[in-house]
């Protein structure tokens, strides 16, 4: 019976090695494979089928080197590049599915396959447990949607590849970035009549949808467009092509809202042909010129006037008043929406815009009106130069000691004392300005003088009011501590009275001087850093400084002889 077992067991580790051995030797067999025998270097070329009818688009894929293979099962090769296995294709293509195998320029069109690819699979083998959808599997080729677009013109920009319109013979469609260009042009056909005509087949082209993009399939070659061009553009061409025409006559006295309108809009130039010099000076617009004058009125408000300019002549649009030139509507307009946008407001009885809310004062000061000056001319007053947006900077500071009291002098920080608690109060609470009693604007933000004020108030325990007074009084044992402060400082003139100053020096050296010598009747061996944390102890006593006497000093704090000589706070 043991004996029996004892076989049993030997047949099954004779069993579980031969598994073992026959793994590893067809893992070696694939490894040799690999280095041998696969192909390299591999291409990808995809073929496009476009119904007309349907407005549908589907590509296929092929791969190889000399000689090409279609992908006939596409989840199934996605399957295959996932665990990097091999693959014979015909006789002449014996693949390894790995990124490494494909060319480099074929990588984008790979990526595109293996994403759709993916979501074949998985939609496959979600569909297997209803028999009534497996018949509809689609393996070959993948169906073009929004988004796929997107992607298919990301993977195959700036190239050309095979193209198909149903049973037509098969062409080369090219995928440009570039917009298309078309011609329009406008004609004199008469004293009083003009033709405007698109230069092309307006049944020649197809809009296709992207997800964020619209597309243009026209002639041999897909035109990815912006928005403004389908806005413009080919909002045109669907009018032209609804109406089932290509021109339209355009009356006089009509052409100068063309001009003016419809042609600014459009991605190219109209080309205008045979137009008379009388016509062109009466209805086509010369370049529009701004002119914006900026000051303040007595509210400190600002107050614009807009003078918009064609050559020699200008006029203030605000105006009602009839106006002999031909007219840009739509860069008059943009200006105008532009100061809306701003935040100025209609003085139709001055026929000027003003702009009175402070943060929208202060936000065009100093953003907006550099755009202004970047896209028109900008003309200001004295007055309105006078009030641009300052960044408060303290120029002078008092220190003095007056009965045993730190007193800081701020009288002469350069503004109005009312304003400056103002402006602390202001900075406190994170707002960006303040604006003066004259109008000027204050600007707080990442400013060292406010941040100085800040910390000397809040840590010196002093309330903003107090600023008022122009004096401000500290306890004197806060010496040390405001003159580090000081010492953050820059450009500023600060102003030490003799006794301050010498308090400082003293400080900075006393504690380490021998001046100051150790009672005579005390009863006690010090040690030398005794007599010096001695000597420092009192120096703060004569300058009525706070000081703790620490244990570890080994001063002998409980010795009656010793303490009655210091002072501990």
């Amino acid at each position: 019976m043991l004996e029996n077992q004892e076989k049993i067991r030997e047949r099954e580790n004779h069993r579980v090695f031969k598994q073992l051995l026959s793994s590893f030797m067809q893992e070696e067999y694939e490894k040799k494979e690999d280095n041998i025998e696969h192909a390299q270097n591999i291409n990808i070329i995809p073929k496009i089928y476009y119904d007309d009818f349907k407005k549908k688009m589907k590509v296929e894929f092929k791969i190889g080197d000399k000689q090409f293979y279609k992908i006939k099962n596409l989840p199934d090769f996605y399957t295959k590049m996932l665990h990097q296995e091999s693959h014979q294709y015909g006789t002449k293509l014996n693949l390894i599915h790995k990124r490494e195998s494909f060319l480099e320029e074929s990588l984008p069109i790979l990526e595109f396959i293996l994403k759709y690819a993916e979501i074949m699979k998985y939609s496959n083998e979600e569909a297997e447990s209803y028999n009534y959808y497996k018949k509809a599997y689609i393996l070959d080729n993948i169906f073009i949607s929004n988004m796929g677009l997107d992607d298919l013109f990301e993977a195959l920009q700036e190239q050309s590849v095979s193209f198909q319109r149903n049973n037509n013979a098969e062409t080369i469609i090219y995928f440009s970035s570039v917009e298309p260009e078309i011609p329009f042009s406008i004609t004199q056909i008469s004293n009083d009549k003009f033709s405007f005509e698109a230069n092309i087949d307006i049944f020649s082209y197809e809009i296709l949808e992207g997800k964020d993009y619209i597309y243009m399939l026209f002639k041999d070659t897909i035109y990815r467009c912006s928005k403004e061009f389908e806005n413009n553009t080919l909002k045109l061409l669907d009018i032209l092509r609804k109406n089932y025409t290509n021109q339209i006559t355009i009356d006089e006295t009509e052409l100068t809202s063309f001009f003016a309108v419809i042609a600014p809009n459009l991605s190219n130039e109209v080309e205008r042909e045979n137009l008379s010099p009388e016509i062109e000076k009466r209805c086509v617009p010369k370049p529009l010129g701004v002119k914006i004058y900026l000051d303040y009125d007595t509210n400190n408000y600002i107050i614009a006037e807009i003078r918009f300019c064609y050559e020699n002549f200008e006029f203030n649009p605000l105006i009602n008043e009839k106006v002999s030139v031909a007219r840009n509507i739509i860069g008059e307009n943009e200006v105008l929406h532009q100061l809306i946008k701003t935040g100025f407001m209609l003085d139709k009885a001055n026929a000027k815009l003003i702009l009175a809310k402070e943060d929208t004062i202060y936000q065009f000061l100093s953003e907006e009106v550099e755009q202004y000056m970047k896209k028109y001319e900008v003309l200001v007053t004295d007055a309105f130069r006078k009030k641009e947006i300052h960044s408060f900077q303290m120029k002078n500071i008092g220190i003095r000691i007056e009965n045993n009291l730190l007193e800081i002098d701020l009288s002469q920080v350069g503004i109005d004392l009312t304003d400056l608690a103002q402006m602390l109060q202001k900075y406190q609470l994170k707002k960006k300005f303040h604006r003066l009693k004259d109008g000027t604007y204050m600007k707080l933000e990442n400013n060292e003088t406010m941040q100085f004020l800040e910390e000397l108030t809040t840590n010196m325990e002093i309330d903003a009011k107090d600023l008022t007074s122009g004096v401000m009084k500290l306890p004197v044992y806060r010496t040390l501590y405001l003159e580090k402060m000081l010492e953050s400082l820059q450009n500023v003139t600060i102003q030490k009275d003799s006794s301050y100053q010498k308090m400082i020096e003293k400080l900075e050296t006393e504690g380490k001087s021998d001046e100051i010598q150790i009672p005579e009747d005390l009863q006690a061996d010090l040690r030398n850093y005794q007599k010096v944390g001695y000597q420092w102890l009192k120096t703060l006593d004569e300058y009525h400084f706070g000081g703790i006497l620490a244990d570890d000093m080994g001063l002998r704090k409980n010795d009656t002889s010793f303490s009655s000589y210091i002072i501990l706070y």
